[in-house]
């Protein structure tokens, strides 16, 4: 019996190790050929809308706005604010310190077809963590706002 357990242990090595492999494997094909398009558009949503609140068309190199964000009168001015000179989208998130809500600022590359959130408050700053894309969504869930791509091809969105 003491060998048969050495025996079935071995063989539970042996699967546990080709699974991790096997999953490795897909996860590394994934990353590698998944969203590898160029990225036609980045479209930013805002809440629970369907309908961005502002496009980045990296074709033609131009930023639509679509609508305005409701914002208390309290605040300054209309968000989102698109700052052209810097290629910064400044919205206003949901995340609030102290009862103010706190701004996000996103930073669209023409160039390199990306988009960054380089400026937000949030537990752990999670979401300007996740660095810059050229395809991959990016979600800031405590701010409620959320950036999908879309190819000439098809679109990104999940």
């Amino acid at each position: 019996m003491f060998k048969k357990m050495g025996l079935q242990k071995k063989r539970d090595i042996y699967l546990i190790g080709f699974l991790f492999i096997f999953l490795g494997g897909v996860f590394l094909a994934f990353r590698l050929l998944a969203f590898h398009e160029d990225a036609a558009m980045a479209h930013i949503y805002y809440g629970n809308s369907n309908d961005p609140i502002v496009t980045v068309d990296f074709s033609r190199q131009t930023i639509e706005r679509h609508y305005d964000q409701s914002v208390p009168s309290s605040y300054d001015g209309d968000y989102p604010i698109i700052d052209l000179d810097q290629q910064t989208i400044t919205l206003l998130g949901d995340y609030t310190v102290n009862g103010i809500r706190q701004i996000v600022v996103i930073k669209y590359d023409f160039n390199k077809r990306s988009v960054q959130i380089i400026e937000e408050q949030s537990p752990n700053n999670i979401c300007s963590r996740e660095g810059e894309s050229t395809g991959w969504p990016l979600i800031c869930l405590p701010n409620r706002i959320r950036v999908e791509f879309v190819t000439d091809q098809g679109d990104f969105t999940v």
